[in-house]
């Protein structure tokens, strides 16, 4: 009887050790299987304030869009723009995982990789960069700086320049001066104009008070700043891409699952598309209400209008060429690739 007892006893013990050993691997492979299933917390800083026009409406946007392609696996909090995060530390901030992800431009974080300034000079597509190499080329590039590149957000939005001096040639820019920043000083000089800076709230009253006779910026903002009231002309003459970018720290990004990391790649190409598409239809509005606004259009001739885009390549490339000599022969093979 007893022997029988110890038996049953043993048999018991060895059944529910069995069971919690079972239950203990269970749960590890549970975790380990579904590590971003419990829903990983990724947070945004943005170079922009979250009321402007470039973000208010887009960041939000790209979280339901990258939050549904997870299917929750990765969730987003915007933490707010340089009012949470200096602009010139944010690029700092996601390189070292303070925050996940970034929506910033090059002119920010240009210094460091010079090569990225290319952006803005870049003719095509984002859709056509990731076919001709050039979405790869920036890829290696940010993944040295401990950074994933997953795309564009800015485009199209090229850049115009904005003035209170009416002009037939270009020649008639000379000795302006126009409210400027780094991306494009060297293409203002070029045109004999004298590069300002000013901080952006400060453009009004520097406009009113005839501190600079104009600015460069794209269509969209001006108005909304309240720019339009104090200037008389835009010259419709567009230049240069934008280098908006979104950029994940790469350690947070390589901890999510392979499938998941396909997932954020492959809604981040749709969201470059669509964002192609809601500037193109922005950009038209905004016309309209520039105009509105009082703001004269100014068409240069044709062979104004190739001299402007000449100096514009020719500022960019030797800009380029000082800053990143080493990698101008590969850009200019990747934008020759038409």
């Amino acid at each position: 009887m007893k022997k029988r007892f110890h038996i049953g006893f043993v048999l018991l013990f060895t059944m529910i050790l069995a069971a919690g050993c079972g239950a203990e691997e269970t749960s590890e492979m549970t975790d380990a299987d579904s590590n971003n299933k419990a829903g990983e917390n990724f947070r945004i800083v943005s170079f922009l304030p979250a009321d402007h026009s470039f973000t208010e409406g887009i960041v939000p946007i790209w979280i339901n869009k990258m939050e549904e392609a997870t299917d929750g696996a990765v969730t987003f909090e915007w933490i707010g723009g340089p009012e949470s995060i200096p602009l010139e530390e944010q690029f700092d901030a996601v390189v070292n995982g303070t925050v996940e992800v970034g929506f910033n431009v090059s002119s920010y974080y240009g210094h460091l990789m010079p090569e990225t300034h290319s952006l803005n000079l870049s003719p095509f597509t984002p859709e056509e960069e990731r076919e001709n190499g050039y979405f790869d080329y920036l890829q290696e590039k940010f993944n040295e700086q401990n950074v994933e590149y997953t795309g564009r957000w800015l485009g199209p939005s090229p850049y115009y320049l904005w003035t209170n001096e009416k002009i037939e040639s270009l020649d008639e820019l000379k000795g302006q001066r126009m409210r400027s920043n780094p991306t494009y000083d060297g293409i203002l000089q070029r045109l004999g104009v004298n590069p300002v800076t000013v901080s952006p709230s400060d453009v009004y009253t520097s406009l009113e008070r005839n501190m600079v006779d104009g600015f460069g910026f794209p269509l969209l903002g001006p108005n909304d700043s309240g720019w339009t009231e104090v200037t008389e002309y835009i010259i419709d003459e567009p230049f240069l891409n934008q280098n908006g970018t979104i950029l994940f720290n790469k350690q947070a990004f390589d901890s999510l699952s392979p499938e998941i990391q396909n997932k954020l790649h492959e809604a981040n190409a749709e969201f470059e598309y669509e964002m192609v598409e809601h500037f193109k239809e922005k950009n038209e509005k905004e016309w309209e209400t520039i105009l509105d606004a009082g703001v004269e259009k100014i068409t240069l001739s044709e062979e104004e209008s190739k001299k402007f885009q000449g100096f514009v390549e020719d500022a960019f490339w030797e800009k380029l060429e000082d800053e990143a000599p080493e990698e101008v022969d590969t850009l200019r093979e990747l934008f020759e690739s038409e």
